[in-house]
């Protein structure tokens, strides 16, 4: 009995001591429930919290908008981040410059900054954030979007959609006259958002149409100060991926003024190739899964340092009188999608026509896409 509890005792102290030095290593810091930043590396002294309801910036005079504690503005070398929560950091005031943003979606996250932002953030952004699944819903009518239950997110086109419970709205500047500072201090106000995307088709006319890529630019680094994750504009499908295209052209002028983008929005509708339906329903499925396996693993290639959302894809209109096709296309696609790590959202393109009957209810093929799995969003952290 007496050695048990020698060693138990020894045990404690064993344990108390690795704790201790733990502690230590990080300068008597011990992480918490809230974003702490600090000026020395390793979380040295002096430090403080953050509130989640703020935008630490001094560029805008919207109400949540306030200046970094006195003594922080470009001297934060170190920060903790707690489970359940995001942060962008970023040089300058409006978001833009050197910038990063990191999800605490599996654990929270303790970081000395690299050179590249140490001692330079001048802007901090830091909210909650979930962890829905992969499958999302494409869609403007709300009742219709309400119906998609096993989905847990949507966006519509739109700035200015609710939410539904589980059902997490992603807004979309759509075009130039949404990118406004306004419009910046009504999603810093909402609680409910944590995702940004931005243009419609800034290439097509019958879109939003900013065929100037300078005035994208610009409109698009308005937006980084609401410090929320920001996806590229979606183009149609044959401008995404080519040098010279409109989306490549944003994306270089993007890097070269140092605009961040946590992820490129692509759409794709197998263009070119929809009187290639030669075949049952099986084999005309597998070939248009096959093009769309080309076309997402081109957008990886093209964009190897950002994460991928599939925001509109569809196996092409033309095949809409063949249901059997559109489930299986659904099925193949989906799954591969889920298998992806590098693909964080994706969103069949169904017209109401295709996914309601005249009671506004979901038909077969919407209950289908409805069913499908899908995993979460975040398996890991963004650090």
């Amino acid at each position: 009995m007496k050695t048990k509890i020698l060693n138990i005792l020894l045990l404690s102290i064993v344990f108390a001591s690795c704790k201790k030095t733990e502690v230590d290593k990080y300068n008597g810091f011990q992480q918490g429930n809230s974003l702490t930043i600090a000026s020395g590396l390793n979380m040295a002294e002096p430090r403080i919290n953050l509130s989640a309801d703020s935008v630490y910036s001094d560029m805008n005079t919207g109400p949540l908008f306030k200046p970094l504690p006195a003594g922080f503005d470009n001297d934060i070398a170190s920060f903790y981040l707690p489970k359940g929560y995001m942060v962008v950091f970023a040089e300058n005031s409006d978001g833009s410059g050197e910038s990063s943003c990191y999800v605490a979606a599996k654990a929270g996250i303790q970081l000395n900054f690299s050179p590249r932002l140490r001692d330079k953030v001048s802007y901090v952004r830091y909210i909650p954030i979930d962890n829905p699944s992969k499958k999302g819903v494409a869609f403007t009518d709300s009742n219709v979007v309400k119906q998609f239950t096993n989905a847990t997110w949507y966006y519509g086109w739109s700035i200015n959609r609710p939410s539904f419970g589980a059902m997490n709205f992603i807004p979309m500047t759509w075009g130039k006259s949404s990118a406004t500072t306004d419009f910046v201090n009504y999603l810093a106000d909402r609680k409910d958002v944590n995702h940004l995307l931005s243009f419609n088709e800034p290439d097509n006319p019958g879109q939003s149409n900013i065929p100037s890529i300078d005035t994208a630019i610009a409109r698009y680094r308005i937006m980084m100060q609401t410090g929320l994750r920001l996806g590229s504009p979606a183009v149609e499908q044959n401008n995404a991926l080519v040098a010279g295209k409109w989306l490549p052209m944003f994306m270089d002028s993007a890097r070269a003024k140092k605009l961040r983008v946590d992820y490129i929005c692509l759409h794709w509708y197998d263009w070119g190739n929809e009187n290639s339906n030669t075949g049952g329903d099986t084999v005309v499925a597998e070939q248009v899964f096959n093009r769309f396996k080309t076309y997402v693993e081109r957008a990886r290639l093209t964009y190897p340092d950002q994460k991928l959302w599939l925001t509109e894809y569809n196996c092409n209109p033309s095949r809409n009188a063949r249901p059997n096709l559109i489930k299986y296309f659904m099925q193949l696609s989906s799954e591969w999608l889920n298998s992806l790590p590098y693909v964080e959202r994706y969103a069949y393109f169904q017209t109401r026509t295709n996914a309601v009957d005249v009671n506004g209810t979901l038909n077969d093929l919407a209950k289908y896409w409805n069913n499908l799995p899908s995993p979460p969003v975040f398996p890991v952290n963004i650090d």
